[in-house]
């Protein structure tokens, strides 16, 4: 579960999933560049707790041709090298399906997908050029494998993104890369908000389908990062880690909940 000596680039780390991993990271011992759309001078916070020995904050809009190579190309000036790459940059922002136009579609897989392929392609290139290998790790989600309504955009490209850590497994091992994806369930993150901090009643119903019965921090989810880029998990490749408090194991989670399994949880 150490990383020393190794250092990752985590896109979409200026809040949520990416900023946890990015942090767990750093405390496992790596140098980390932290990275997002967002201008270092909107971060005061995050960009004024990095020390530039072990971690520098790099703004990177992925939606524009040439910021992967520039934000790799970074990473290498500062530390000398990227042995971790986590593509976790993604958004929802969903219509209904007979509302959908070509042009969100393209929006939300180039967010979603092609800036995770654009950066491994970036990471890829400079590291074989270098004669390295590395580990390349993308944000999933539950919704690659499993639907809810409203989601047909962001379940679409959560579905690419599990087919591509699968391909890119076949393709990169000859090259010394190994990858792996991390599927959460319900995160407590601005991004999956929807209300629900204001709304109790419907908080406490989404909670009640949750088998552990409690919505997942971003510190549930950060450490499973951590794992599967150390060398621990080395010899895995390609694999989805579904970590969702039993959402996925569950047939009905729509059934009438019952007092008795209320309090047992």
């Amino acid at each position: 579960m150490r990383l020393d000596g190794k250092v990752a680039v985590v896109s979409g780390s200026s809040s949520g999933i990416g900023l946890a991993v990015a942090h767990a990271m750093l405390r496992a011992g790596a140098k980390v560049v932290f990275s997002s759309e967002r201008p270092a001078e909107s971060l005061p916070e995050l960009t004024a707790s990095l020390d530039p020995q072990s971690a520098i904050y790099v703004a990177a809009n992925l939606l524009e041709d040439g910021q992967a190579e520039r934000l790799i190309d970074a990473a290498w000036q500062q530390f000398g090298a990227v042995d971790i790459l986590v593509n976790n940059l993604g958004t929802y922002r969903e219509p209904p399906l007979l509302e959908v136009t070509r042009q969100q579609f393209d929006w939300i897989m180039h967010l979603n997908v092609w800036s995770g392929i654009a950066l491994t392609q970036a990471m890829v290139r400079r590291n074989v050029a270098a004669k390295r290998g590395g580990r390349i790790l993308f944000s999933t989600s539950l919704n690659g494998s499993r639907s809810e309504p409203l989601h047909t955009l962001y379940d679409a490209s959560k579905g690419a993104v599990n087919a591509l850590t699968r391909q890119l497994a076949i393709e990169l091992a000859p090259m010394g890369f190994t990858t792996a994806a991390v599927a959460p369930g319900l995160v407590e993150t601005p991004l999956t908000d929807m209300g629900l901090r204001s709304d109790a009643a419907g908080r406490q119903a989404v909670i009640d389908q949750i088998p552990v019965r409690r919505i997942a921090t971003v510190d549930d989810i950060a450490p499973w990062f951590v794992f599967l880029a150390s060398d621990a998990a080395s010899y895995s490749t390609g694999c989805i880690v579904t970590v969702d408090g039993g959402l996925d194991a569950q047939q009905m989670a729509l059934r009438p909940i019952t007092e008795a399994e209320k309090s047992f949880g």
